[in-house]
């Protein structure tokens, strides 16, 4: 938040409101002045979309965790409740996941501590 001091305009539009509704002319409200960047995690949290950026992040960090070879074959799909999806190209992609699923859990839940992953569930298709 920012606390900014009234400008001009703000004192003009404040003392025109209150010759208009007949009243004395007080002391400007003190209210903060908000940015479209502090309201941003608010209302992206209130339109459901806060999954949704924390897919984005977790689809950024993929190829650094599975590696290049297995980022080809695999897309983080859904993110929801804690639980990623992944979509797979090949049978044998989900082999190779299924072999080492707790290191990666681990190292999604290290790089992205806030996203808060519990699982990750593989599917083809």
């Amino acid at each position: 938040m920012n606390n900014r001091k009234p400008t001009y305009a703000m004192r003009r539009r404040h003392s025109l409101i209150a010759a208009w509704r007949g009243v004395e002319d007080g002391p400007l409200m003190d209210l903060p002045t908000l940015r479209v960047g502090d309201l941003a995690t608010q209302i992206m949290a209130k339109a459901g979309m806060g999954n949704r950026v924390k897919l984005e992040d977790i689809l950024a960090a993929w190829q650094e965790i599975v590696g290049a070879f297995l980022f080809k074959l695999t897309r983080p799909d859904t993110f929801e409740r804690g639980i990623l999806t992944v979509r797979l190209m090949q049978p044998t992609a989900h082999h190779a996941l299924m072999q080492e699923k707790v290191k990666i859990l681990k190292r999604l839940q290290e790089t992205l501590p806030d996203a808060k992953i519990k699982d990750v569930r593989f599917r083809h298709g």
